[in-house]
């Protein structure tokens, strides 16, 4: 099998007898690889929401870039959720089923400083399936009080935990000012570096298409491009398919430049519908370079029990997506003493002392000081 090949298969027979044109084709592939590097494309972005095991123990995100070979962006701690208590008043933002600050994330937090380090992106994700963030009470709100207290609720978690970007994921109906609202604010209080990326269902970049958000994507995308790094777009659970290129090109005839589009997948069936394996996510890759050049990269839902690894090598998935998206020579860890025992006393702390680090802090280390 043409495992992550950059040359369709039905030009294999014509390569075989024609030298020139095999040099022709893969000094173009060449000519793409080094544009997308130089523009830093494409990327590979991979959602982490699932953060402890069966037992309590925290999941590491270490080996996503501990020399497996793996070239990861973005990691998107997820979900954020920002909820409005009624018998108080009040707003708070939990992640997952716990305060965002509470111990229970200290491992997830200060392994978040580590890829940063190491010049991974780490944002974090708010919404999604789960209902309140973007209600009336929230960031939907009319209000401008109410609306005032949910925004500072969330900046106060990207402030404190040093979240380099915030990806939207509107799973509700909201207005388009809602959203432009929230985007231009979080523009123009975190600079130009921050990042702001939206996960639409895939059809909602296309003319006509599905859509949870309610909000139109390609009017959001004419009236903010400038303020949107890029669209995780879920392309998965019926909403749109890559074994075949159909999906991706009504979304890019309806606006939307290929380098923004990052194409959505589950990392494994055992997470929803529509999961693609890696050859046949190949293929589609490969037609679609072909057609568009550059494309904005892939993300992955969700890592903890990705394939073919499952729970116990979950990296594996971010390894057949370097080399089908972003081949070449990774980064490697850098960890010094300093960082290890500030992770294990992260551990000690999030599981209180229960247990101790499963992953080898120790022996990662391999800097000064």
């Amino acid at each position: 099998m043409r495992l992550f090949s950059l040359l369709p298969a039905f030009l294999a027979p014509l390569v075989a007898l024609a030298s020139p044109l095999r040099a022709a084709l893969e000094e173009r592939a060449a000519a793409i690889e080094g544009r997308a590097a130089a523009q830093g494309l494409p990327r590979l972005v991979i959602y982490f929401q699932t953060t402890h095991d069966q037992a309590g123990n925290p999941i590491s995100m270490l080996p996503l870039v501990n020399d497996r070979g793996i070239a990861l962006t973005h990691l998107i701690v997820c979900s954020l959720h920002v909820n409005y208590a009624f018998s108080t008043g009040t707003v708070n933002v939990h992640l997952n089923d716990f305060m965002y600050n509470d111990t229970h994330f200290d491992t997830l937090w200060a392994e978040a400083e580590i890829l940063k380090k190491n010049k991974i992106k780490v944002m974090g994700m708010v919404g999604g399936a789960a209902y309140g963030s973007f209600t009336t009470n929230t960031l939907g709100a009319d209000r401008e009080d109410l609306w005032e207290q949910a925004y500072g609720a969330l900046a106060e978690v990207i402030r404190n935990q040093g979240l380099q970007g915030i990806d939207l994921d509107v799973e509700q109906s909201l207005g388009l000012d809602k959203i432009e609202r929230l985007v231009n604010r979080l523009a123009a209080d975190f600079g130009p570096d921050f990042i702001i990326t939206l996960a639409p269902v895939a059809s909602a970049l296309e003319a006509g298409g599905g859509n949870l958000s309610g909000f139109s994507y390609k009017q959001l995308e004419a009236d903010d491009k400038d303020k949107i790094a890029f669209y995780n777009a879920q392309y998965y659970s019926g909403f749109g398919w890559t074994f075949w290129t159909n999906d991706f090109d009504r979304a890019v005839a309806n606006g939307f430049s290929p380098d923004r589009i990052v194409i959505g997948q589950l990392t494994s069936p055992d997470n929803g519908y529509g999961y693609t394996d890696p050859a046949t996510l190949n293929e589609t890759v490969v037609a679609l370079r072909e057609k568009y050049g550059t494309i904005g990269g892939v993300m992955g839902w969700e890592y903890f029990n990705s394939a073919p690894g499952g729970t116990s090598a979950p990296w594996q998935w971010a390894e057949d997506m370097t080399r089908i998206f972003r081949p070449g020579p990774p980064g490697q860890l850098k960890i010094n003493g300093n960082d290890v025992q500030k992770l294990n006393a992260a551990w000690h702390s999030a599981t209180k002392g229960k247990s101790q680090p499963n992953v080898p802090y120790d022996k990662w280390k391999n800097s000064p000081p």
